[in-house]
């Protein structure tokens, strides 16, 4: 993972994508064993396929999905909290932008919907 080396490239996202990838590196003559880790997405096939294939080796997760689940996490509070106050709706770049670049205008609405929600 230090080189970004790619070892194995294949068609397929199941589980015998592994299985092929074990047969890759065991054609080159590298046991199982050496594989410390994997990076992936979070698909329940290719977490099963190393568990099988590679029992030993720690999964890792790769952070563009992990960001993506965070991301989807976050609107759906912000959905959520949108219902119970209204005035929420069309402040969400308000929150998200450093507060040092917003307009004088942004920090004004800033700061009354902060002494609103209580802050």
């Amino acid at each position: 993972m230090d080189t970004k080396t790619v070892l194995f490239a294949t068609e397929g996202k199941g589980k015998d994508t592994l299985t092929r990838f074990k047969q890759h590196i065991h054609d080159k003559g590298v046991e199982t064993a050496q594989i410390k880790e994997f990076c992936c997405d979070m698909s329940a096939a290719f977490i099963s396929g190393i568990a099988e294939q590679f029992p030993k080796a720690e999964v890792t997760f790769d952070k563009f999905h992990v960001m993506m689940m965070v991301n989807e996490a976050v609107n759906d509070v912000r959905k959520a909290e949108q219902k119970e106050a209204p005035q929420l709706k069309r402040a969400k770049y308000l929150w998200l932008k450093n507060e040092t670049n917003l307009k004088e205008k942004q920090k004004e609405e800033l700061q009354g919907l902060k002494e609103v929600l209580l802050f």
